[in-house]
């Protein structure tokens, strides 16, 4: 997924979840960094002190994300958690949605509510979780698994029309079905089938009508995207009540339904344009009142860059206990716990060893 739905709609389904808007800005701002978080680094303070920035981003050229050791531990964890599902390693390897794994981890990070980095953890938890339904049938290790055939890989028209917001008019987008992705085909080879690759970024547009041959057994695979999504949102939203439940000092209403903003939804996931007119559509129904039941709300714009900006400051702090409060040192003490459960706990639990 992209920032569409880990930024802005992963805000948006907080707020419908009751939780408050500071609260609702620091879980979808952690969400996205996820992805803008490429680089691992150690910042050495003045005073003595030292941190591990861990990276858990991945690398925007096919041609960086080929690190074996990258692949391990940066996509796996965080963008394609392995489902467990088969017999063999490479079976086990493979997403799927919502996993049983998947579930576990939710459980366990929803025990450190407690913690001063929870909202942070919650993010990284909606980021992953998130992915499941856009990366699921694909692995995030370089495998003859994520293969696909690609004189296959078919766009379709949607299969049904949505009325927009009010006074609101969406971008169109049309598509010639039957052309092979030239760019799809030359990633793959660069990236030895990692991820979804071969199937260029199908799975990250939340409009879209694909399907897709596998070379073995020369199945079809039919995937449609606003399903999927509307899926996902669903999770989302169940994990943020939960949160909200167990810190009810983060809440500042009850949560609206979700039945109530599904049709609303529908439209956003079924409206084309490229993901800065996709973060758009849910600025618009936050604004048109359309998800928040009468309530007009702007979604604050995304700060990854001042977490940027934030981090690269840290190694000049004369006092290294002054950076734990900092939002950006939250996120790294989430995405460590994180990285460190599943790697050597959660996944080894399901004989899935890949550290």
């Amino acid at each position: 997924m992209q920032i569409d739905m880990h930024y802005y709609g992963t805000y948006a389904l907080a707020r419908v979840a009751g939780l408050d808007r500071e609260t609702s800005e620091l879980i979808a701002t952690a969400s996205q960094f996820v992805d803008d978080n490429t680089s691992p680094a150690t910042i050495n303070f003045p005073d003595g002190g030292q941190m591990q920035a861990v990276a858990s981003g991945r690398h925007s050229i096919p041609t960086e994300n080929i690190s074996a050791a990258d692949q391990r531990t940066v996509w796996v964890p965080f963008h394609f958690l392995p489902g467990g599902k088969g017999t063999t390693f490479t079976e086990k390897l493979v997403c799927q949605k919502n996993s049983p794994i998947l579930q576990e981890m939710i459980e366990h990070h929803l025990l450190q509510t407690h913690k001063n980095f929870a909202p942070a953890l919650i993010g990284v938890t909606a980021h992953v979780l998130a992915d499941t339904f856009s990366h699921y049938n694909f692995s995030g290790v370089s495998s003859r698994k994520n293969d696909i055939t690609q004189s296959s890989l078919t766009i379709h028209e949607p299969s049904q029309t949505f009325s927009t917001f009010e006074e609101h008019s969406f971008l169109s987008n049309k598509y010639n079905s039957n052309i092979p992705n030239i760019k799809a085909a030359f990633d793959e080879k660069l990236t030895g089938t990692l991820g979804h690759a071969a199937a260029e970024n199908y799975p990250d547009l939340p409009y879209l009508a694909w399907s897709y041959k596998t070379p073995v057994g020369n199945e079809t695979i039919r995937r449609y995207n606003p399903d999927d999504y509307m899926e996902a949102a669903e999770d989302l939203y169940t994990l943020f009540v939960r949160f909200a439940e167990l810190r009810p000092d983060l809440t500042d209403f009850t949560p609206i339904p979700f039945d109530d903003i599904q049709d609303s939804l529908a439209i956003i996931f079924a409206s084309p344009g490229d993901k800065h007119q996709r973060s758009g559509f849910w600025q618009v129904a936050m604004e048109q009142k359309n998800l928040l039941k009468g309530r007009s709300e702007e979604i604050p714009p995304y700060q990854g860059k001042m977490w940027k900006n934030r981090y690269e400051e840290l190694a000049t702090c004369p006092d290294c206990t002054l950076v734990t409060e900092l939002d950006v040192f939250t996120f790294y003490q989430a995405v460590a716990l994180h990285k460190n459960y599943v790697l050597y706990d959660l996944l080894p639990a399901h004989d899935i060893l890949v550290v």
